[in-house]
């Protein structure tokens, strides 16, 4: 008899699972791959190891919408476009838009267009300024750091024999970049998106920041790996509505944008 209703009850729990009754497996999980050390995208707060940003937000109501099962990733920000190879997964990390990598990932409509490369510069240092611009001249036989993998990697290997740069360094976090600034008595740069540079600089008084001479905008999206268009669209129709202007002509990634930006993140 104990057997018998052993052999039930396996039974039964397979049907459940079959017909989605009970949680026996994980499905319709949303992986999103993201690298929590740029602030206000994706940081953790001071005293806290919660992912939190307006990525995250934008993450969160792609699951929502969807009814998905929400499963953040913290890495590196340069494994994320090389690596993400899962069908029910995105990299959500402020990824701007280049083709090198569009070549390799199938990217969202832009959710923010307004980011560009910018200098955090100790204030003792007093670089020249051009109507608040930061003149090339400045970069002339100085060092430069950066994130890895971002776009300002891509910006110092395009500009930095223009620059006349001494040397040029990469770090995985850009906190440990912007420590290599403060500790170099004015001699090196960092070169990070604006929105980055603005709260690094709101929480390191002692440093400024400014946009650079001649370098343009850029835009970031969502990636989903090669081929898989379907979630795309799906991205697509949610960043669309989260891009609708309230009667004060404010988005919603706009509204999170202000909301993440008077949080200070974890040293």
């Amino acid at each position: 008899m104990k057997k018998l209703l052993t052999l039930i009850a396996t039974f039964i729990l397979s049907v459940t699972c079959i017909f989605g009754l009970t949680a026996c497996k994980k499905e319709n999980e949303l992986i999103v791959y993201t690298e929590a050390g740029f602030p206000p995208w994706e940081f953790t707060q001071t005293g806290s190891t919660d992912i939190i940003g307006v990525d995250m937000e934008i993450a969160k109501y792609i699951a929502n919408k969807y009814g998905y099962t929400l499963k953040v990733v913290n890495g590196q920000f340069d494994t994320i476009v090389a690596g993400i190879d899962e069908d029910n997964a995105l990299g959500i990390a402020g990824i701007s838009w280049t083709a090198k990598r569009a070549e390799n990932v199938e990217y969202s409509n832009f959710y923010y267009g307004g980011a560009f490369q910018t200098v955090v510069y100790l204030k003792s240092s007093n670089p020249v300024l051009n109507e608040g611009v930061f003149a090339k001249s400045n970069f002339s036989e100085k060092d430069i750091v950066y994130q890895a993998g971002t776009t300002s990697e891509i910006a110092v290997e395009q500009y930095k024999s223009t620059w006349n740069i001494n040397d040029n360094k990469s770090f995985t976090e850009v906190m440990v970049a912007l420590e290599e600034v403060k500790s170099s008595n004015g001699n090196k740069y960092l070169i990070v998106d604006s929105q980055v540079a603005a709260q690094l600089c709101a929480t390191n008084t002692e440093c400024a920041y400014a946009t650079i001479e001649d370098v343009d905008a850029e835009s970031y999206g969502v990636i989903a790996k090669k081929g898989n268009t379907e979630l795309i669209e799906k991205v697509n129709v949610a960043i669309a509505e989260l891009l609708v202007k309230d009667a004060e002509g404010k988005t919603q990634i706009d509204k999170w944008f202000e909301q993440y930006s008077a949080i200070a993140p974890a040293e």
